[in-house]
């Protein structure tokens, strides 16, 4: 006589949003944390898989995602331009404006491996968050336009105020802010293959950025348009892009990004306690115009255990 089996019960399901492939899991027990139910090894095979994880009706709470970002970075930085909510996460305000899809840091020498978002509070209409997937965006470009990205690198010039280059580069550096001096803009430039700092006054510092427009995932090792082209500049003068001779990038180009990446982005509407963890080497992010000032969602990045930024 067989014996009789228990049927395995999972805490948990996936299901890729359809039409854009990125991950949701979903708690089938709502007493389930992600931070007890994902490892490393495998929030990083997920990624790999697919660029961005969404997990959605779980517990967890802003301190709970504070923790679930330590559990799983080697180090977490910050955008300067923020105020920090808790040791590893800042309160997401960036205006009404719709923000174009970005790289975060995207245009800065240093870039974070993982962009992690948690909503406190969502919006009751509109307001949603942008995900595009840069490998499927290099794929759909036209062949001529792909090749001038693979072999012709961009420039993004603009200026930046010195308080905000000593906070972005102490958290970078891991030095005290007051420490930051003059100096430190010159190992930056030595350092950062195409970054080059240059001060214009006590208050005010120019940045120039060389770097390809078309990234290698550090999940996937597979290359994606992943890169600040669209992206905005809420807390800073918006940068010049141009090809990295100064050459303008021509209109017909311009065009053909905004459309493939339209056709290609994922619209995100929010629910209460909602977890997002983005590949930055892959995905690109960016938000619909805010219609509910009311909504809440907290951000991080950080680089991965194992990566070379730490």
């Amino acid at each position: 006589m067989l014996a009789h089996v228990q049927p395995t019960v999972f805490p948990f399901y996936r299901q890729p949003t359809p039409c854009y492939g990125f991950e949701c899991i979903y708690a089938v027990d709502r007493d389930l944390r992600v931070g007890d139910s994902i490892n490393s090894a495998t929030l990083y095979e997920d990624l790999a898989h697919s660029g961005a994880i969404i997990y959605r009706d779980f517990a967890d709470t802003l301190p709970d995602f504070n923790d679930f970002v330590s559990a799983h970075s080697a180090r977490v930085t910050f955008d300067p331009a923020r105020k920090a909510a808790t040791s590893n996460t800042a309160e997401i305000e960036a205006g009404v404006n719709e923000m174009g899809l970005h790289r975060e840091n995207g245009n800065l020498p240093f870039n974070p491996d993982l962009q992690w978002f948690y909503c406190l509070e969502p919006a009751a209409v509109g307001s949603e968050t942008t995900l595009c997937d840069g490998q499927r965006v290099l794929f759909d470009l036209s062949s001529k336009t792909r090749k001038c990205f693979e072999n012709r690198e961009i420039r993004y010039s603009r200026r930046i105020p010195w308080n905000n280059v000593k906070r972005f580069l102490s958290m970078e550096l891991q030095l005290p802010i007051d420490d930051i001096t003059d100096e430190h803009l010159h190992h930056v430039n030595q350092l950062v293959s195409g970054q080059t700092y240059r001060r214009i006054d006590q208050n005010l510092i120019a940045s120039e950025l060389v770097i390809s427009a078309v990234e290698t995932s550090c999940f996937s090792g597979k290359k994606a348009f992943c890169n600040s082209m669209l992206g905005p500049s809420v807390n800073y003068e918006p940068p010049l892009i141009t090809w990295a001779d100064g050459e303008d990038i021509a209109l017909d180009i311009w065009d053909e990004i905004k459309e493939v990446t339209a056709r290609n982005t994922y619209s995100h509407f929010w629910q209460k306690g909602d977890l997002v963890v983005i590949d930055n080497t892959r995905v690109m992010h960016g938000r619909r115009r805010l219609d509910d000032p009311s909504r809440r969602i907290f951000g991080a990045q950080s680089y991965r255990i194992g990566g070379i930024g730490q």
